[in-house]
């Protein structure tokens, strides 16, 4: 019995074809579904508004010559959310003054009730810089690539 000069490459692109199709069909959709989870659960554990991360979310399965990547990827400020941040003082920057509603839930002191305006469910605020409180530590893209990881070795 002789085997064909290809038989290496042939067998080796055939396990690609599996591994492309199990990663578009399996892997993927799983790595998407969890992170959107974790975001919403993130979200909701700490009274933010998350809309933007899971607007932001893309999960795609590239192929190559050298293997198959399911990647995800979500917009800048997902990095802050996941690592967390310390309380910590923001400035304007390209403007002279932030301007944001500060929210009645967040509790704003009197002196911001008394000097501006309401908007709808807070005061637009326009401040040279602010403290704000630091975020908690999210963890859901290492917690979710720990499950994918995980999963794939079962």
């Amino acid at each position: 019995m002789e085997l064909d000069n290809d038989f290496e490459q042939d067998l080796g692109e055939a396990l690609l074809d599996d591994i492309e199709q199990r990663a578009r069909d399996e892997i993927a959709p799983e790595l998407e579904s969890q992170l959107r989870d974790r975001i919403r659960d993130y979200g909701t554990q700490n009274d933010y508004d998350v809309r933007a991360l899971l607007a932001g979310l893309e999960v795609e399965v590239t192929r190559t010559s050298e293997g198959v990547w399911a990647t995800a990827r979500l917009p800048d400020p997902a990095i802050l959310f996941e690592r967390g941040t310390v309380d910590h003082e923001v400035h304007a920057r390209n403007a002279d003054v932030l301007s944001f509603i500060w929210e009645k839930r967040h509790d704003p002191p009197e002196w911001v009730r008394e000097e501006y305006d309401r908007e709808g469910d807070g005061w637009r605020v326009f401040l040279p810089s602010v403290s704000v409180s630091g975020l908690p530590e999210g963890r859901f893209i290492r917690d979710t690539l720990n499950e994918i990881r995980r999963q794939l070795k079962r």
